[in-house]
């Protein structure tokens, strides 16, 4: 009975945190999944000598030592045991020599078991904050067009597109992202790329943390996020389909997509399917903000973009997203989404501006797959922008053009078909168009006709790409575009582009989301 409980004396007690309690959800590094592994082989290993020392001790008990013996007096010699019982006591010995053997000293104890509850503990003295994930996201793309390099900066709008005949890096991406606490989760984004003029410039694209454990099915995000506005904007270059974004999202989200400082709250909500609601409030100044305060000294619409404080949370963005999910069968899933984005606009004082869309998911894939292939995969996005144009005056202070609501409007729709692994193709086609506007030209400033405007004019694209995965850590693509535009010079108003672009990724990366 006494090696019984020496026994249970001796099994792991968690000693890491209270109760040998550890997070179920905080995620861990690649190595500490090997570690992980290993930890459970010991555990294993170690359960199937418990189980035959079990064993044991339920026969020994069968035959337990004689208690009734009187002990020797002091300096008397011990009456020898019989054979039997020396055998039993030898093995006992053996017994407890193999299960200290199999537990190992003290700091190699196994972890313990993965799917204990948590219960919070004040980290030990000193310790540091270690990453989760470290990567380095390298995305270039060489290139031509037959439209000129000037008209290709206006064709391909996009921060992140090609620019130039040449080559483009387009993205060079250092993400971190790691586990604060139970409660936080960090993740940053620092992007550097070459511009059109061979300079290199820095930006931190994203910073911000989303809480792990928010009652009512909540989630708060907060720092310097992209918005989320539909499907593509919130994404990252990296994870897109093709190499450039569509039309419609330049003109109405901006070059980098929105983005800003500010908060977000997301939840859950208890349907009987899958439907979350997300609200957010962000700041609407600078270039991330494109149809709204923007850059003052900036054109839009042909209206000069003036300073415009923040006077009232009426000058504040602000974004409203309803996402649903629905699996009709074992093999498809379709993800709808419905988006608003409103906020001031600095073309006047007193302007505002509404972004509203529509996006559509669905993807196909069978059961029976090879990592994933083959597949198909839908996606669609719809927007309009009612855009409070300001009065327009010339230097003098004739009026050239009388305040008004200008409306934009486009949509692009893709296919993408994985259809062998590691290949897939794509089919695009973008629209985007605009409300005519225009007036004569004043003192000292010239006429303005949406026509011609390559922001707000009538543009279709066509698009066909291939591309190749060697891993998932990297890719090398093709693809080919037919603009047609009324700005471009030549008398089609035709422009045709090709591209070759390459990834390579080094280091972790999280899931891309469905």
């Amino acid at each position: 009975m006494n090696l019984f409980v020496f026994i249970l004396c001796l099994l792991p007690q968690g000693a890491d945190r209270p109760g040998g309690e550890i997070p179920k959800e905080v995620p861990s590094r690649a190595d500490d999944g090997r570690a992980d592994s290993l930890r459970q082989g010991s555990l294993d290993a170690l359960q199937k000598k418990v189980d035959a020392l079990e064993a044991e001790l339920q026969e020994l008990k069968k035959h337990p030592p004689s208690q009734d013996k009187e002990k020797p007096a002091p300096g008397q010699a011990e009456a020898p045991k019989p054979a039997g019982q020396q055998e039993e006591d030898e093995k006992r010995k053996k017994l407890e020599e193999e299960f200290r053997k199999a537990l190992g000293p003290p700091e190699n104890k196994p972890a313990p078991p993965q799917n204990a509850p948590f219960t919070p503990s004040a980290p030990p003295s000193g310790s540091a904050f270690k990453l989760i994930d470290l990567a380095f996201d390298i995305l270039a793309v060489g290139g031509t067009s037959s439209a000129s390099e000037a008209e290709m900066r206006d064709l391909e709008a996009g921060g992140h597109d090609p620019k130039n005949r040449g080559f483009t890096m387009q993205n060079v991406e250092l993400t971190f992202a790691g586990v604060v606490d139970p409660y936080l989760r960090g993740d940053a984004n620092i992007v550097l790329q070459i511009d059109q003029n061979g300079d290199t410039t820095i930006e931190l694209e994203e910073a911000y943390l989303t809480t792990l454990e928010f009652p009512y099915n909540l989630q708060l995000k907060a720092g310097q996020y992209f918005s989320q506005f539909g499907r593509l904007n919130a994404t990252h270059p990296h994870t897109w389909d093709f190499v450039d974004q569509p039309v419609i999202n330049s003109r109405l989200l901006g070059e980098d997509g929105f983005r800003g400082p500010g908060g977000q709250l997301s939840w859950l909500t208890p349907l009987p399917f899958f439907a979350e609601l997300t609200g957010s409030v962000q700041n609407a100044q600078g270039g991330t903000a494109k149809s709204f305060r923007d850059v003052p000294g900036d054109v839009i619409d042909g209206r000069t973009i003036v300073g415009r404080p923040v006077r009232s949370l009426g000058d504040i963005a602000y974004v409203i997203r309803l996402k649903t999910s629905f699996d009709p069968t074992d093999e498809l899933t379709i993800v709808p989404g419905v988006s608003a984005l409103f906020g001031p606009n600095a073309s006047a004082l007193d302007t505002r501006t509404g972004i509203y869309g529509m996006d559509f998911y669905a993807k196909w894939k069978p059961l029976a797959n090879d990592q994933g292939w083959p597949f198909v995969a839908w996606q669609t996005e719809t927007m309009r922008r009612t855009y409070q144009a300001g009065a327009v005056f010339d230097t003098t202070g004739v009026l050239l053009a009388g305040r008004k609501t200008l409306e934009d409007w486009g949509a692009y729709s893709q296919v993408v078909w994985g259809f062998a692994r590691p290949w897939t193709m794509g089919l695009r086609f973008d629209y985007a168009n605009g409300q005519r506007d225009s007036y004569a030209a004043g003192v000292g400033v010239p006429a303005y006709d949406s026509v011609d405007d390559p922001f707000r004019d009538r543009r279709e694209r066509g698009t066909i790409d291939l591309t190749y995965y060697p891993s998932e850590f990297s890719k090398v693509r093709i693809q080919y575009n037919y603009d047609h535009s009324p700005f471009l010079s030549n008398v089609s108003g035709d422009a045709h582009s090709v591209y070759v672009q390459f990834e390579i990724l080094f280091g972790a990366h999280g899931a891309h989301k469905f």
